[in-house]
């Protein structure tokens, strides 16, 4: 039921947090993404490895999936990470458009969608963002309080591996273990 964990370090996350086959993914979603401001107990994304549907413009993105998250490595970044397990938490990604700027975020736990008037939640490319490196992630909860939970996403790896110039900044951030889930 719950896969292995392992504690890796940030400061390499490009040589381990990569694509391992092809799926189509949309270079503007391509890297590794640093969850910068998010209040909660992880830090870093990829969207590799998922399953990019081309017609209705979605991914679907476990949180418990195979070097997909990073956690932190503490007693808080353990529970959330066992807790997203437990409930096989994933975000269904449905962007708006071809233009892949602006999307809306299903969570669901144990497949079935969280309504949107408990959280309705978008990502957002940023206007001056050069091919996608910074997303405003957006929240409002309970039908009308914004703010809580909200952050911006930086690709901290491009498409080839190299570290971006948040990359750094990113260091600077976060403690460099982390927790991920391995298989």
């Amino acid at each position: 039921m719950f896969g292995s964990i392992e504690k890796k370090q940030l400061d390499n996350i490009a040589t381990w947090m990569t694509s391992t086959r092809e799926t189509k993914l949309p270079s503007v979603l391509q890297g590794v993404f640093f969850m910068d401001g998010n209040p909660l107990p992880d830090d870093c994304i990829t969207f590799y490895n998922l399953e990019w549907d081309a017609q209705t413009l979605t991914l679907l993105l476990p949180v418990f999936g195979r070097l997909q998250w990073t956690f932190h490595n503490s007693i808080l970044g353990l529970l959330l990470l066992r807790g997203a397990q437990l409930v096989q938490f994933t975000y269904k990604i449905q962007f708006e458009d071809a233009t892949l700027q602006r999307s809306q975020i299903i969570p669901l736990a144990l497949g079935i969608p969280i309504p949107r008037f408990l959280i309705d939640a978008t990502m957002c490319q940023e206007k001056d963002s050069k091919d996608g490196d910074t997303w405003k992630r957006k929240n409002i909860w309970l039908g009308g309080i914004p703010w809580v939970g909200e952050y911006t996403l930086r690709r901290i790896v491009d498409a080839d591996g190299n570290y971006t110039p948040a990359f750094n900044d990113m260091l600077a951030k976060v403690q460099n273990d982390c927790l991920v889930i391995v298989e």
